[in-house]
């Protein structure tokens, strides 16, 4: 029996330490200092973007040194909640431990204090007068009354106390403050989807890594539960088509989070500013029961999400919804042979026939708004930009595996007097484009250029020489059989700029050209799917914060004592020790105190003071 009593008190101050260690302030300041590290790092890094996106970014060693750290998903991290949760336990601890006694002085407001605690206080003061105890106290009173302060007066063995106070609500801030942050902290926690990382830390919810399947051959370990009380999805929707499920990138591979309803994007429409950056855009959003009835209609904008049953659909990107492309390929030196027809959809991955080259279309832009200064015209305040019209990237590959990106605009650009088309190539993805622009002919097209850059070649093989007489004879040869309209200034023009892309095409990496013919446009909308239903309960957190700041820093606690005795047997009066101070903006009330004690002098006819020595070695009086 007495082990056991041994044992519980050797026990119990072990767990008073470590109450006292999470109710602590330096605990509670170094987890909101390491919060805000990691809220800013959060911020600063993109999160949840594709891991190929960070390694070109970082390259290969600090790719991995931040992907061990869990920086491309901060808010998901084991670390992270770590301290969202050590934090709501800090702050609980803090605020159980501290309420009763700041109850009971919000409740209590003791009268009668020793004079060592009047002494105490930041502010002190002894004065002398010889009115009478009953005169001296009427008229004291009636100075802190006139000051807003509410005086409470307890005699006793022949002396008198008084003690007021203002504020007496100002601990209320400390609990708004601390449960706002507990609430905020805890709401967070739901939001961060915890049951979704204790089912990842199990290895029952496996993110699918494979990014070309469809939604129907996606393995079950990669869905989430449609109970899932909060998720954050993504998903690229192209018009006219519908979804019934969004993802969530989750390290290098992704998760399948279902929805309660389906998405059928209606439309999308999008407006400009007058340099060409998009001004707004717009989705028309249909949802869907899983029975077919229409649950709702609306418009989805920047800013202006749609709201069903606690899902708020938010608009956040664009881009083409697999536009139906058809080109022309020219092979280059090929003598008078038709181009031929290639047709596909953003997305799909095309081939040239049986040449072994493959052909990735990559997307494609109706607009091209640029300024004029940059291809060479002159601007005006009116009109500063030129639309170049649609463009479409891709990614050539060869039969030997490597690859170019090009650029290729659809209308041609006109230069003095003569017009172009324009197309831009790259051999690596960090590298700025390389433009080359071949002249088109009467007909608008570059078939006049491909046949006189085919009848050089078979001269060259011919054994001509490069020579001034070549270029223009060859060049007057092929304009007779297929441009025999075109007028000598046409001539002249097309010849000039003709040499220079001569020059230009001598580092072109392919065989062939492909020029846009037609389409048929598509857009497809981002939208992100989310539902946190704790953030209703973090807008009220955020309010209760800004009160609680609001009372402590506004609304500060001024506590006054007062000591009243006879000045003794050989002198009339009363003797005053009257001790003051304040909880926040200390100058502000050491100004008032000055106020209201010369005041209060004034009232008593005081013949002596002794005021408090303050810090610069100065007397008040």
């Amino acid at each position: 029996m007495q082990a056991h009593v041994d044992g519980l008190a050797w026990q119990q101050p072990r767990w008073r330490l470590l109450v006292q260690f999470l109710g602590s302030m330096r605990l509670a300041v170094s987890l909101l200092v390491l919060l805000a590290i990691a809220s800013v790092i959060g911020t600063i890094l993109s999160q949840q973007q594709p891991y190929q996106n960070y390694a070109m970014q970082f390259g290969p060693f600090w790719f991995s040194v931040y992907r061990e750290l869990g920086l491309y998903n901060v808010y998901r991290t084991l670390w992270y909640t770590a301290i969202v949760a050590f934090l709501v336990l800090s702050t609980a601890t803090c605020v159980t431990r501290n309420s009763p006694r700041m109850l009971r002085e919000m409740r209590e407001f003791p009268i009668r204090q020793r004079d060592t605690v009047i002494l105490g206080q930041d502010h002190w003061v002894r004065m002398a007068t010889t009115l009478p105890m009953d005169q001296a106290q009427e008229r004291i009173l009636q100075v802190l009354r006139a000051a807003g302060y509410k005086p409470r007066v307890e005699q006793k063995d022949g002396d008198m106390a008084i003690a007021a106070r203002k504020g007496r609500y100002h601990r209320l801030g400390y609990f708004l403050t601390h449960i706002a942050i507990v609430v905020i902290c805890a709401a967070a926690l739901y939001n961060a989807d915890v049951p979704v990382k204790w089912a990842e830390w199990q290895g029952t919810l496996k993110p699918e890594q494979n990014f070309d399947l469809p939604l129907s051959k996606i393995p079950r370990t990669a869905w989430m539960s449609q109970n899932n009380p909060a998720y954050r999805g993504i998903i690229t929707l192209p018009e006219g088509q519908t979804a019934n499920a969004v993802f969530e990138l989750a390290g290098n591979g992704y998760l399948v989070q279902p929805l309660p309803f389906r998405i059928h994007l209606q439309s999308f429409h999008i407006s400009y500013y007058s340099t060409g950056m998009p001004k707004d855009f717009t989705s028309r959003v249909v949802l869907y029961s899983p029975q077919g009835k229409v649950l709702k209609t609306g418009d989805v904008r920047v800013n202006h999400p749609m709201s069903y049953d606690g899902v708020y659909i938010y608009q956040s990107s664009f881009s083409d919804g697999g536009s139906l492309l058809h080109m022309k390929t020219y092979l280059l030196g090929a003598s008078g042979a038709a181009p031929g027809e290639l047709s596909g959809r953003v997305g799909q991955t095309l081939h040239a026939g049986n040449s072994g080259y493959a052909v990735d279309l990559k997307n494609f832009n109706l607009y091209n708004i640029v300024p004029k200064a940059a291809v060479g015209e002159k601007a005006t305040p009116d009109h500063p930009t030129l639309n170049l019209g649609p463009s479409f990237t891709y990614i050539i590959h060869n039969p030997n595996g490597q690859a170019a990106e090009f650029k290729t605009y659809m209308t041609p650009m006109r230069r003095g007097g003569q017009g172009f088309f324009v197309q831009g190539y790259r051999e690596a993805l960090g590298d700025a484009y390389r433009y080359i622009y071949i002249p088109t002919g009467p007909n608008g097209s570059i078939g006049l250029f491909m046949d006189y850059l085919a009848a050089l070649q078979s001269a060259a093989r011919a054994g001509a020489n490069a020579s001034q007489a070549i270029f223009t004879e060859t060049f007057q040869q092929v304009v007779a059989r297929h441009a025999p309209g075109m007028s000598t200034t046409d001539q002249s023009r097309f010849l000039q700029a003709g040499m220079q892309t001569l020059v230009q095409l001598h580092d072109y990496p392919m065989p062939f050209i492909l020029s846009l013919s037609s389409f048929d446009h598509r857009w497809a909308a981002g939208l992100q799917v989310t539902k946190w239903p704790g953030t209703i309960v973090i807008y009220w957190g955020c309010v209760a914060l800004v009160l609680g700041i609001f009372i402590l820093f506004y609304n500060p606690q001024k506590r006054i004592w007062l000591r009243l005795r006879p000045r003794g047997q050989e002198s009339e009066g009363v003797e005053l020790l009257l001790g003051a101070s304040a909880d926040r903006n200390r100058l502000d009330f050491t100004k008032e105190f000055k106020r209201w004690t010369g005041t209060l002098e004034q009232a008593l006819g005081v013949d002596h003071a002794e005021y408090k020595e303050q810090k610069d070695g100065q007397h008040t009086r």
